[in-house]
């Protein structure tokens, strides 16, 4: 692989540690799933999901049925994997998408009560049982069965409604809980204790990545984090031993000397007011580099942190690096761009969003470096 080319380095070992962390935090009865929807959070789902395994998971949450079979097919070049592991589809039944869940050994979380008359006509039909999660609305109103939904319910051994479905487990999603101290965590907790009654000793999932550092009445039966497992937590004030899986380097295209009065990139919007170094990136928008971050961004060049002049470009970037000394910078060929130095979650600080958003904006066109 060209050095000409920008990649982002995943740290696989780190991967390993930061899902036996979060199973750590839980009672031993309570399994850790790992959420890997949208390409496990722009890492790259193949060698996620395959180093989960490896780690001891068994559990793997996506939103999109066409990402629980990609991954099924991921798993199934291990028959062991393929055997063992279960699939979550958050996203539930779409168009009739049943006899698909069947043939890859899917398991949707329903959502709606169409969506559980559905199942169950299709495992009456079929002659078996379909294996389900229930999802309830605890007041999030996104996704899920509402408490008044719930009560039209019939559950039990005589149940009709039910009958046909082998429901494994029963969830729910906390709205806040990156906040700890926000009064929706207590009132999903509780509506969620409630509701889930109703399916007798069925294990219980409420929790993602933020819920796990709540405390241990959130944990329930089923964990699901998802953004901790690639190394970030926004709650403040929770321990987190969890670190970033992620580093973004890219190559140095160019290094020219400007003179004051000359302008930086399109639009010339950047007068250099001095004589300046200036060395051009192989990263841009294309890439996920976003061009909200120009004057914002840092960049690590060998030790020294660089600015951005001039707009970030679909392919590249320019950088000021006259504080390098010249001879130092002639045997420096690769800056890092998302690193110790500067996380995702400074980046989505900097330009006002979330790191969930800047992960999974990572461009396709960056080689996935991976390694143990």
């Amino acid at each position: 692989m060209s050095n000409n080319s920008t990649k982002f380095h995943i740290d696989l070992t780190q991967l390993k540690r930061n899902w036996k962390w979060l199973d750590a935090k839980t009672h031993r009865h309570c399994r850790t799933a790992s959420v890997v929807k949208a390409n496990a959070y722009g890492h790259g789902m193949q060698a996620v999901a395959t180093s989960l395994f490896e780690a001891g998971c068994r559990i793997f949450c996506v939103a999109r049925l066409e990402e629980a079979i990609a991954l099924r097919s991921i798993l199934a070049s291990d028959n062991n994997a393929s055997e063992l592991a279960e699939i979550i589809c958050f996203d539930g039944l779409q168009d009739g998408g049943l006899a698909d869940y069947r043939a890859y050994n899917l398991i949707p979380a329903l959502k709606q009560l169409s969506e559980i008359e559905d199942a169950n006509k299709f495992a009456h039909k079929s002659g078996e049982n379909v294996p389900v999660w229930i999802q309830l609305d605890t007041g999030m109103n996104r996704l899920g069965i509402s408490e008044a939904e719930l009560s039209s319910l019939s559950i039990g051994n005589k149940s009709v409604s039910l009958s046909g479905l082998d429901i494994r487990a029963v969830m729910s999603h906390l709205s806040s809980s990156d906040n700890p101290s926000h009064h929706t965590n207590e009132q999903h907790h509780a509506r969620f204790t409630q509701m889930s009654t109703q399916f007798a000793r069925l294990p219980r999932s409420l929790s993602a990545s933020h819920g796990i550092l709540l405390s241990d009445k959130f944990h329930f039966d089923i964990t699901r984090p998802g953004i901790a497992l690639y190394g970030y937590s926004d709650n403040p004030i929770a321990e987190f031993g969890c670190k970033p899986i992620l580093k973004w380097t890219a190559p140095i295209l160019q290094v020219r000397f400007i003179n004051a009065g000359e302008q930086i990139g399109y639009g010339a919007d950047f007068t250099a007011s001095t004589p300046m170094r200036i060395a051009t990136i192989g990263a841009g928008y294309a890439d996920g580099y976003r061009r909200s971050l120009q004057q914002i961004g840092k960049i690590n060049v060998a030790g020294y942190i660089c600015n951005i002049v001039g707009r970030i470009s679909m392919d590249s970037h320019v950088i000021d690096v006259s504080h390098i000394p010249e001879t130092k910078l002639a045997n420096i060929s690769q800056v890092c761009l998302i690193g110790a130095h500067y996380t995702a979650a400074d980046m989505a600080c900097d330009v006002s969003t979330i790191s969930y958003e800047i992960l999974t904006s990572l461009g396709t066109r960056p080689k996935r470096v991976y390694e143990e």
